[in-house]
């Protein structure tokens, strides 16, 4: 078998990965700081000069987590799998669903386990639902992860393969697709082919549950307004506050 001298073996590279970001289009890389407390409240002693920091599933060659999603009409949101250590963990119980609304800078953990999720209204709506776990519902958040509300998709447990939204992730209408257990009776009429399971596919549409009309864009910031004023910046890089030029 032929060998580069000095090379270092795959499997060694794949128990000592480590998560870093860049916010200056490579200039400067950094690890990714981790969040003070759990989805549960539960502090967190994990601090970056110690080495322990977050680690996010970037790709999943296997397909068993879910990658880290942004995308430019929800600005700053980015939605990702991953764990708190010294390295990414291949321990599937470690993983939990973290959200930043400041393009990477912190993470706000949401929910412990492993998670499909997609990016609506401008990042104003969250979906999510369990990954490689039978599940009869999703949920989804209004408030970038601060509040979940549970919602009921199917009579029998689905296995939820991805959740979708149209491209620019502007809409308010999902698709859910993925398998469920055929019954008993059904199987009995099914060709061998189809028994065990079968595709479900589910429409959701939020449309009807956020009818209020944001206001005060004129007056971002103040108390009456529904805009807030944002830049992405946390004092970690002095004083300049543009990122990106």
């Amino acid at each position: 078998m032929f060998r580069i001298p000095n090379s270092i073996a795959a499997s060694e590279v794949e128990t000592k990965v480590r998560t870093v970001i860049t916010h200056n289009k490579g200039g400067k890389w950094e690890s990714i700081k981790a969040p003070t407390t759990t989805s549960k409240g539960k502090v967190i002693d994990c601090y970056e000069e110690e080495g322990c920091t977050l680690n996010l599933e970037l790709y999943s060659t296997q397909g068993s987590h879910a990658p880290v999603y942004s995308t430019e009409s929800a600005v700053g949101v980015v939605i990702a799998t991953g764990n708190i250590g010294s390295t990414l963990s291949e321990n599937h119980v470690q993983k939990a669903l973290y959200i930043s609304r400041d393009g990477g800078l912190n993470f706000k953990s949401t929910h412990s386990g492993n998670y499909i999720y997609d990016i609506g209204d401008h990042g104003a709506l969250i979906i999510a639902a369990k990954m490689n776990e039978p599940t009869t519902e999703v949920e989804f958040t209004w408030d970038y992860g601060r509040t979940w509300d549970k919602i009921k998709v199917s009579d029998s447990p689905m296995l939820v393969r991805n959740i979708i939204t149209e491209p620019k992730s502007v809409s308010q209408q999902f698709l859910i697709y993925g398998t469920t257990t055929v019954s008993e009776d059904e199987e009995d009429g099914a060709d061998s082919k189809d028994k065990g399971q079968k595709a479900a596919l589910v429409y959701m549409d939020f449309s009807g549950l956020h009818e209020p009309v944001c206001k005060g864009v004129d007056k971002a910031g103040d108390e009456s307004s529904d805009f807030e004023l944002w830049t992405p910046y946390d004092g970690r890089h002095g004083d300049n506050k543009c990122f990106l030029g």
